[in-house]
């Protein structure tokens, strides 16, 4: 005879609603956009049985706002008294899930929606009613009933109601606290704004319903295609027609049309070829913003009936992303080609480089600008002509007067590579297989040996030995000072891959005396490392057991000698949980440290206050000759710098993407791997930018990582230095995660472990 014993399963609701609440979305104020997307997909689901478009002015939602309250009205499909109970206060129930819903084009799927409610209400009325009842359903709970309910499930107050006629819903939400509606306004705009469906906010007019491309006035597009043109990868179609700016600053694309195999999906989207937030729309309702992994960047809008959100709506499912990762791919190999045709859009996107490079278009960079060493511009394909007509062709990353002047009185072409590494290393392979062109590197050498080394110069040296052996891993150095030819600071040719390394360096060059202004210090020693990786970098990563050929690094080798400090989270990047720390932010978190000046490498703190330990922030001023490092940095969570700083370091590709609460920092090396870790606060980003408010944005940091206070700090863009920075006696919260190093090719991510 059996002893077992059978039981339901239990649920601690408080802390399930507390979950959904206050941690699921991103911000209190998704009470807000989840009953608006409610709203719309009840006309959606209205207009679909009615047979009509769902923007007929027959369907209206109607949104108000005191500081105490919200209203929000829909004259859609409506509920009955089982729908609301069923439904609406379920929790994961969702009536969405048909093929009614999908085909008419419902947003909401997870049923969880409707208790986002709590995070900021504290009483949530919901009346209702279906067309051709004779009576509508009023339904209440409140955080009171909730917190009653003690270990059982709260009841809702129901009754018959008058309210809702002839159909539709009506969410009423009394707030815990009083809030600022301008601002509510301010944030379901971001989401309603080119929704099909009529919604209104405080009798001051509709809000949504604007053109998908109403920025094209401003951006006065001129169109490079006549009419859309198909263009295909795999079982990928897209209908795309390209456009630039007047001043061919961007590349602009709008895609009218998407296919998978036969199957057209609905689709439209606004891209940019240049690096930010992409908006996902779902029929003109916002789901989130994102940011899609390309080379050259990629910005805008796309509204696609396959997005689909997680249950917090801060990001999409792997599906989503997949398939906006296929589109942007496209959009991107096609907008290259129309670059590549033109020489001021060619001029205008420098990110174009890498990308041709590792498609093996080099022979396309006919139309690129070069400069010359006599000041004057020339095109490639010119030099190529005069190339094959017999002129010796040389190319240099420096100035060199005199010996330029020397060649080009023989009739040589002589060219100054200037820009970033990747189109230094794009018009040098140019020139070498088109132009016979050969390098200045082998002309290169000392003019005079320095000797009695003081001791600015020897912690230079030092310095920079160490910063070759720890980030590099590359022992065996030899490193000689004196002057050398070509007015070049420091000097390192690929071609000497025999032991031991030999560099040579002018420590005594106006790049590295200006360091003589800082005191032996952090400061200095970071700006030694910088000046390592931006001079040296390219040649010492190819030479470097941590990377590969191509630049990128070595996770799999990495990941054997970090095991005690590395955690893979999992197979599949989307689905990685983050672990967060709640901080608070106050002015004595913030360190000043001043690059030259009277001030010389010193903190600003008092001499009569202790300096602060672990600075949350960093604040970097001085002299106008060190304005490439000034601002503010925030510091990285000192567990990923323990297990993955000295790769953070390396990436040359940062940026800073920000949305609702959250802000997203992200270093790369536009290849293979990504570090990224967020911040969260309890409001909504509020950034000026041109005289706009704005909740939302992207940038990229040109600034470096600093190695700084026992830890990595990480460019703040100026934007968000009123979000960040507290100004006297405020007080900042936030929460902030671990931050994850990600495999883009393997789909692997790794935390830092904590005990680091």
């Amino acid at each position: 005879m059996s002893n077992s014993k059978s039981f339901s399963v239990g649920m601690d609701f408080k802390h399930v609603h507390k979950t959904i609440s206050e941690h699921v979305y991103e911000t209190p104020l998704a009470f807000l956009r989840e009953n608006v997307q409610n709203a719309l997909d009840a006309i959606r689901m209205q207009a679909h049985a009615d047979g009509k478009d769902s923007s007929d002015p027959s369907y209206e939602i109607s949104i108000v706002v005191t500081p105490d309250e919200c209203v929000i009205r829909d004259n859609g499909i409506g509920m009955s008294a089982d729908d609301l109970r069923v439904y609406f206060w379920t929790i994961g129930a969702s009536g969405k899930r048909t093929e009614e819903a999908k085909a008419a084009g419902c947003v909401g799927m997870f049923g969880i929606g409707g208790f986002a409610n709590f995070g900021i209400c504290d009483v949530l009325t919901v009346t209702s009613r279906k067309n051709g009842e004779s009576t509508g359903t009023l339904t209440r709970l409140s955080q009171n009933d909730i917190d009653s309910a003690t270990n059982e499930l709260p009841t809702v107050h129901a009754e018959d109601s008058a309210e809702a006629d002839p159909r539709g819903t009506i969410v009423s939400g009394h707030f815990k606290k009083q809030v600022n509606p301008e601002e509510l306004k301010s944030y379901i705009v971001s989401f309603v704004r080119y929704a099909r469906e009529k919604v209104s906010f405080n009798d001051n007019g509709v809000i949504s319903q604007k053109d998908y491309f109403d920025d094209d006035a401003n951006d006065g597009l001129v169109a490079i295609d006549d009419a859309p043109r198909h263009w295909k990868s795999g079982d990928l179609s897209l209908g795309i027609q390209f456009y630039r700016t007047q001043n061919h600053a961007a590349l602009v694309a709008k895609v009218s049309s998407l296919k998978l195999g036969e199957e057209s999906v609905r689709f439209q989207a606004r891209l940019r070829l240049e690096g930010g937030s992409l908006d996902v729309l779902k029929r003109g309702f916002k789901l989130c913003a994102t940011s899609i992994s390309t080379q050259i960047g990629i910005s805008g809008r796309v509204d696609c009936d396959r997005m689909t959100p997680t249950a917090g709506r801060d990001s999409l499912n792997s599906e989503s992303i997949n398939l906006l990762q296929r589109v942007a791919a496209l959009v991107e190999e096609v907008g290259v080609t129309h670059i590549l045709a033109s020489r001021e859009l060619l001029a205008q996107h420098v990110r174009i480089y890498r990308y041709v490079a590792q498609k093996g278009w080099i022979e396309k960079l006919g139309l690129a600008d070069v400069n010359m060493a006599d000041g004057s511009i020339s095109q490639l394909d010119s030099i190529r002509t005069r190339a094959a007509q017999g002129v010796g062709v040389f190319f240099g990353a420096h100035q060199k007067q005199a010996l330029s002047q020397i060649m080009q009185a023989r009739g040589n072409i002589v060219v100054l590579l200037q820009g970033d590494r990747h189109r230094q290393s794009a018009l040098q392979a140019y020139l070498t297989s088109y132009c016979k062109a050969k390098p200045f590197t082998g002309i290169v050498e000392f003019q005079e040996k320095y000797t009695g080394l003081d001791r600015f110069e020897r912690v230079f040296i030092s310095e920079l030995e160490m910063t070759i052996n720890s980030e590099f891993d590359i022992r065996d150095v030899e490193i000689t000072a004196g002057k050398l030819t070509e007015d070049i600071p420091v000097y390192l040719s690929e071609d000497r891959l025999t032991r031991p390394l030999r560099i040579s360096v002018d420590v005594r060059h106006a790049e590295v005396a200006k360091l003589r202004k800082l005191d032996f210090g952090p400061l200095l020693y970071s700006l030694i490392g910088t000046f390592c990786r931006e001079y040296l970098g390219t040649i010492l990563r190819k030479q470097s057991p941590k990377f590969f050929g191509s630049g990128a690094i070595n996770l799999d080798s990495l990941e054997k000698k970090r095991s005690e400090l590395w955690v893979l989270v999992s197979n599949d990047i989307h689905t990685v949980s983050r672990t967060s720390k709640r901080q608070i932010v106050r002015s004595s978190d913030v360190h000043t440290i001043n690059a030259g000046g009277s001030g010389g490498g010193s903190s600003s703190t008092p001499a009569s206050e202790p300096l602060v330990k672990n600075p949350k922030l960093l604040r970097i001023q001085g002299d106008e000759e060190f304005a490439d490092i000034l601002g503010y940095y925030i510091r990285i969570p000192d567990s990923a710098s323990a297990a993955f700083g000295d790769v953070i370091k390396q990436y040359d590709n940062r940026g800073v993407v920000w949305a609702g609460n959250k802000i997203l920092f992200v270093a790369s090396d536009g290849i293979s791997s990504a570090f990224q870790f967020e911040i969260r606060l309890e409001h909504v980003i509020s950034s000026d930018t041109e005289g706009l408010n704005n909740i939302e944005g992207a940038e990229q940091a040109e600034r470096s990582v600093q190695d700084l206070n026992g830890g990595l700090y990480f460019p703040l863009p100026p934007a968000l230095e009123n979000v960040l920075v507290p100004k006297g006696a405020e007080e900042i919260r936030i929460e902030v995660s671990s931050g994850d190093w990600i495999d883009t090719r393997n789909s692997h991510s790794w935390r830092a472990k904590e005990t680091a």
